[in-house]
């Protein structure tokens, strides 16, 4: 096994390494490559140096020259990345000498909650993120200025806190009249931002958010324990898909970090029951598990029990991600990674050399069964998984 992973680690990085095509966005081509390309460097396997340097610097250059704001693919992830970086003492901290203008750019979050957009990937709450993040650029009273107009926007029931979903998140779909519970765009994003708040009084939109979660798991013998959405009058299906985007997993990681944050033993065993359960899931068909991208796909999968497994040493974590590891395999022998394609639904098969979806964020997975140091995974904390 290990030798397959330097092999297909090393054709990765060849892959890297020759790609000119950037989006200058962080869960895309551009900062995605530069982060593969940093973890590679760290754990000392080419000599990536020269390269490394040329793209970070390209990176410098043009991070603020994105045409938007949010997380994934806009200003505020590239500010989050550059903090990773001068965190990790590879640049010096650049981010100090604009402070009055990422300030100015995080000031959107406040026109997102206008119009209802809490989203992570795309709203607000990747925006408070950030500031949770870069706690030496933006002050902390503004971060809670945000995080307090974020509050205003929570819908409070008796089963517990929630927010609607915003309208733009899907095209020609219309999801506000339902509650998202992912950790992509709805509720289990929430927990985990809020987790990491300086404010201890945090603690309550936490609990009243997992507490709503937990009002909806699945009583029966059902595939998944917990619903991608639930909506007013509507029947509650559980069959979410098996990723990091959608489904049990990323409702297992806020338990589980809620639970370390807040020092709460009930959460954590929660996510580790979601965790143990979802472990049976092997049918790639019947969990919609088409490619090995991290977002939807085999990575993603592989790369969540993999950390799960270095944080608690739970032995059925340890065989579910090296299975995992084994379908992110068969699925690269069938799409080479040097052509790599991730799926799309309705555009099809796209090629991609991205984070999110593409090639290296299949490589930042595997370089993460090279060590057996978890803090060595914490480059995840962009998907919220650390």
């Amino acid at each position: 096994m290990l030798g397959n992973i330097n092999e297909t680690v090393y054709l990765i990085y060849k892959e890297v390494q020759k790609s000119r095509k950037t989006d200058y966005c962080l869960h895309g081509t551009g900062g995605g490559q530069l982060l593969f390309q940093y973890i590679v460097k760290k754990l000392g396997l080419y000599d990536v140096n020269a390269v490394f340097e040329e793209r970070m610097i390209e990176f410098l250059e043009n991070f603020d020259k994105v045409n938007k704001v949010s997380f994934s693919s806009g200003v505020c992830g590239n500010i989050w990345l550059i903090n990773y970086l001068s965190q990790q003492n590879v640049i010096d901290d650049l981010l100090v000498d604009i402070k009055n203008e990422i300030r100015e750019i995080m000031e959107t979050a406040f026109t997102f909650n206008k119009y209802g957009n809490y989203d992570f990937l795309h709203g607000s709450l990747g925006v408070l993120k950030v500031g949770y993040s870069c706690k030496k650029i933006v002050e902390a009273d503004f971060v809670e200025d945000i995080a307090n107009s974020i509050l205003e926007g929570v819908q409070v029931s008796e089963k517990g806190y929630y927010y609607k979903n915003w309208k733009g998140i899907f095209k020609n779909i219309d999801t506000s009249k339902s509650v998202d519970f992912s950790l992509s765009h709805g509720l289990a994003s929430v927990v985990i931002i809020f987790s990491k708040s300086r404010h201890k009084e945090r603690k309550k939109i936490v609990s009243k958010v997992l507490q709503y979660i937990q009002s909806h798991k699945s009583k029966g013998n059902t595939l998944s324990l917990y619903p991608n959405f639930v909506g007013k009058d509507e029947p509650i299906i559980y069959d979410s898909r098996l990723a990091w985007c959608y489904g049990d997993l990323g409702i297992a990681y806020a338990f589980w970090q809620a639970g370390k944050a807040f020092d709460h033993k009930e959460w954590k065993e929660e996510g580790i029951n979601i965790m143990l359960h979802a472990s049976r899931r092997r049918n790639l068909k019947e969990n919609k598990v088409v490619d090995a991208g991290f977002c939807h796909g085999t990575s993603g999968i592989a790369h969540l029990y993999n950390r799960i497994y270095k944080e608690t040493k739970i032995k059925k974590f340890d065989e579910t991600r090296n299975y995992w590891l084994e379908q992110t395999f068969l699925k690269l022998e069938k799409n080479k990674v040097d052509n790599f394609k991730s799926w799309q639904g309705d555009r099809g098969w796209v090629n991609n050399m991205g984070l999110l979806e593409g090639v290296s964020g299949i490589g930042l997975v595997l370089l993460g069964f090279l060590t057996d140091e978890v803090n060595d995974l914490n480059w995840d904390e962009c998907l919220l998984l650390s």
